[in-house]
């Protein structure tokens, strides 16, 4: 019974990635491992306000509950973008995960008119996490492509923002994590964070 509702959840959230995201249907999707394409903020911004619960159930405002930490957030608009969201935020983890100072966040971005079926989304995340990180995954329903905008990044790609103590973006990159990249970001967030 149990892996029949985790497969009806699966083929659900399949059908939502797919179908928010239907104006790329000519478009290919990237695949992982596919070279990053680094993009640096000349000039410094405020990240936009996200409010939405985590898989805990809680409020949360991104960058405000950030305030005083340097946060690494990282947004999907595809569910294809988790490998490439992954192998940024766990050398993140791995790296600042047991410091104060430091905070990261996983925000899938979904379109709100799939909010009515936000817990059994929500759920199916839950399954498929450890239970640490769900204070950490924020599911978004809303308008994903004034974010998009708002932050010009490319939806077909995973995205991740570096913010100092003030919520403040001072790095982004998209796609899947490199050596040289991994080690950039790691020494502006020691820079960050003193």
């Amino acid at each position: 019974m149990k892996s029949k509702n985790l497969l009806c959840v699966l083929a659900a959230l399949t059908i939502i990635f797919i179908s928010s995201n239907c104006w790329a249907k000519n478009n290919k999707n990237p695949k992982q491992g596919e070279v990053t394409m680094k993009e640096k903020t000349n000039s410094l911004k405020a990240f936009p306000a996200i409010q939405a619960k985590n898989l805990e159930g809680k409020q949360v405002a991104i960058p405000d509950d950030a305030k005083g930490k340097v946060t690494l957030v990282a947004l999907a608009f595809l569910r294809q973008s988790q490998g490439q969201l992954d192998s940024w935020l766990n050398p993140f983890y791995e790296k600042f995960g047991k410091r104060d100072d430091f905070m990261f966040y996983e925000i899938p971005m979904i379109s709100g008119k799939y909010v009515f079926i936000k817990p059994i989304i929500d759920n199916g995340m839950r399954g498929g996490l450890p239970q640490f990180k769900h204070k950490h995954v924020v599911t978004f329903f809303g308008d994903v492509n004034k974010y998009s905008k708002i932050l010009n990044v490319d939806p077909k790609f995973g995205h991740v923002f570096l913010l100092d103590k003030e919520g403040m973006i001072h790095w982004q990159n998209k796609g899947s994590s490199e050596k040289d990249a991994l080690e950039e970001m790691f020494g502006l967030a020691e820079k960050l964070s003193n």
